[in-house]
Parts: structure tokens; sequence; C-alpha cells
């Protein structure tokens, strides 16, 4: 098991590899689409610096909270579009006949799909979630690991939910819009503060909208360090990573191939 883990992350770490050089064959678009990113991101949270000028808090939370949210939903995001890329054109992959490709293949094809497709843009999100992370105060090397092994758990999470949504392709067809919806709520209301929810709404994102384990449980880790909540976001990931596995390989099973030849040349 231990070689079979070894291997899996020498194959994620050569195709990231591969799809970072290929990104930097034109490094002048994808420094503007790193920079451009960055400043996206800024403007969302441009917003929140005008609330917090005319309040002290909201719901519990202040700005320096707000901060470290918008640093973890940035790096979470950065870690699925670099690492599993391929997820968000899922839908299409399936809907198309495009996983005969991938079932010719040695690798697991869920894996394979995922990390054959990264985002060069989400250089700037990470960095974003960086810089953001570094005003919210205390960086030490210890705490921007732990950052990254937060954000990268929340990447997981994303990326798993992520599966689930668009693997109802299989079951729906051409499903992407209602797959891109629900990753849209999913990042939107990981955006908010958690205080400004109702008791109801927040089950919700514990449970069908898994928004906390993106934002809200690392800045409670982050901001006083718990155990049981770092613990509870790991299994969360852990469980949820293999229901989409487990809904994809049953959604396999309906997998009717489509013509790859004819598909590739539409594009």
């Amino acid at each position: 098991m231990l070689t079979e883990a070894k291997n899996t992350i020498k194959f994620i770490s050569q195709y990231f590899s591969a799809n970072l050089q290929s990104a930097m064959e034109y490094r002048g678009a994808f420094l503007s689409q790193v920079l451009f990113m960055f400043l996206n991101d800024l403007m969302l949270l441009f917003f929140w610096w005008v609330l917090f000028t005319k309040v002290e808090s909201l719901g519990g939370w202040n700005f320096q909270h707000v901060l470290l949210l918008h640093a973890a939903v940035s790096g979470s995001f950065a870690f699925q579009a670099l690492l599993f890329g391929g997820s968000f054109s899922l839908s299409r992959t399936i809907a198309e006949g495009r996983l005969d490709f991938y079932l010719a293949l040695p690798k697991p094809v869920l894996l394979h799909v995922l990390v054959s497709r990264s985002a060069p843009s989400a250089w700037g999100d990470l960095a974003f979630g960086l810089v953001m992370f570094w005003l919210a105060g205390s960086p030490s090397p210890g705490r921007i690991a732990a950052f990254l092994l937060l954000t990268f758990a929340g990447g997981v999470v994303m990326a798993s939910f992520t599966v689930l949504a668009k693997s109802l392709s299989f079951w729906l067809g051409h499903s992407s819009g209602l797959a891109d919806q629900l990753f849209e709520a999913l990042l939107s209301f990981s955006l908010y503060p958690e205080g400004i929810f109702s008791a109801g709404t927040r089950f919700l994102l514990y449970t069908l909208i898994p928004a906390a384990f993106v934002s809200y449980l690392p800045v409670k880790i982050l901001s006083e360090f718990s155990a049981l909540h770092a613990l509870l976001l790991i299994l969360f990931a852990l469980g949820i990573s293999l229901l989409a596995r487990f809904v994809f390989y049953r959604g396999l099973k309906r997998y009717e191939s489509g013509n790859l030849v004819a598909t590739i040349a539409a594009d």
C-alpha cells in the first residue's frame, strides 16, 4: 500500500509539473492571468473592508476573521484548480464520451481525469491566499504549514463536491449547468462569515453544501487551534473523497462510450 501511495503521489506530481511547464511556455500570458486573478480576489474583499470601516464585528466575526476566510477559500480553490483541474470539465467529459481516452490507460480513471488539467490562473488565488493569511497576523513557518495543509484539505473537499455534482451527467446527460450552480453555491456561501446565517442554513453548510469545511473550520483552527476541529476536517475530507469516488465509479458502470475521434475532431 505504501508503494502504491508513493506511485500515486509521483503520478500527480508528474502531471502537475507537465501542466506547469505547459503554462510557462507563454510566460507573459501566464503572469497576466495570475495578476488578474489576484486583483479579482482583492476586489471581492474590498466590499468587506468598506463594511468593517462602519461596523466593528458582524455575527461575531471581525475583519481579521474575514481575511482568514478569504485566504482559506482562495487557497482551497487554488489547490483544486492546480492539482485537480479536470474536475471542472468532468460533466462534458462524461456527456461527450471523452472518458474513452482515460479508460484505455492504466491509471485509475477518476484520478487521471482530475489531474489531467490545471488552471494556471489559480496561482493568483494561491498568492492571494498567502498574502491575506500574512496580513491576518502572526505568520510563522508552523502556521504557514498549517494553513497550506488546511487549504489542501479544503481543496479536496471542493474537488470531491465538484465530482459529486458533475457525476450527475452519468444519469442526467448534459447537466453541466446544474453542476456549475451547485459549485457556485458552495463557493458563494464559503465567502460569507458563518455568523450571519441562521441555524438551519448553517446545518445545510455543514452537510449538503459543505462550505463550512472549506472556510469556517479552517478559520476556527487558525484562530484558536482545536484538535477536534482539525480531526473533523480531515475525516470529512477523507469521507467526501471516498463518497465522490464511489458515486463516480457507480456512474461509470452506466457509461455509454462515445465516438472519441469525432469528439476530438469537433474541438
